[in-house]
């Protein structure tokens, strides 16, 4: 079995792009992998106050073998990515906006007097949902087909001009800045919902919303992770390399 050496100065982002299992251990201490991703294990055990030689063993009890083509997401190309982030992420988003919202806007209807914590969650998703669905869209039609264009061009072994190179890289923060508060905002539900547990009273609706709102955060986790952490990288490396 492979082992994690100098876990310490690694990126946790990196960590989970080399093996997608290692985010469950991450998810386990609380650590964000996904908009945290750039900070090294060590930075964010000391912010959290975690111990570095805990963390180390948990990830070191992770298998460490190859990964099968489908989870190795770090090894395809741009347009592969981009691909697999709009049928499988974005798709989930938009499916689930909907759903959720209604739930969310029935619970707190329904319990939001003996459970105001409801009312909150119900305009904390709200207000994600309406920031990632403009978020879906400029990705989709401004941010995506110039990361395709420029890997074309990389791999025919052109030069990018300056406008691109500026452009893109104003594009990525932006991005970067709304993944931010994307997380913010799911972490601000999650502790809204102790943890997505319902309530002894809950009922089943109550119980849908917070298994629906768990998952949700989960894809969005990896969403963002494949983005901040694979896709992005993958932009850096280009403009750091030029032909």
């Amino acid at each position: 079995m492979q082992t994690v050496e100098s876990i310490e100065q690694q990126r946790i982002g990196d960590i989970v792009a080399i093996n997608y299992h290692a985010a469950g251990v991450f998810r386990e201490f609380g650590i964000d992998f996904c908009c945290g991703g750039g900070k090294t294990v060590a930075e964010v055990c000391e912010k959290k106050g975690l111990s570095v030689d805990h963390v180390r063993d948990r990830l070191n009890s992770v298998t460490w073998s190859e990964q099968s083509p489908s989870e190795d997401y770090a090894s395809w190309d741009a347009g592969f990515l981009i691909d697999y982030i709009i049928n499988t992420h974005h798709r989930f988003v938009r499916k689930k906006v909907t759903e959720i919202g209604f739930y969310a806007a029935k619970v707190a209807s329904v319990h939001g007097e003996n459970h105001p914590e409801n009312v909150a969650i119900a305009n904390n998703f709200t207000l994600l949902s309406a920031e990632l669905m403009s978020h879906l869209e400029d990705e989709e039609e401004s941010v995506f087909p110039m990361i395709k264009a420029l890997s074309d061009k990389y791999a025919q072994g052109q030069q990018f001009t300056m406008e691109e190179i500026t452009t893109i890289g104003q594009f990525l923060d932006e991005m970067v800045d709304e993944h931010e508060q994307a997380g913010k905002l799911v972490a601000e539900i999650r502790a809204l919902s102790h943890d997505f547990t319902p309530p002894a009273d809950a009922c089943a609706t109550y119980s849908i919303l917070y298994q629906n709102l768990e998952g949700f955060e989960r894809d969005l986790h990896k969403h963002v992770h494949l983005e901040n952490n694979i896709l992005f990288r993958k932009v850096e490396t280009m403009l750091l390399n030029p032909n």
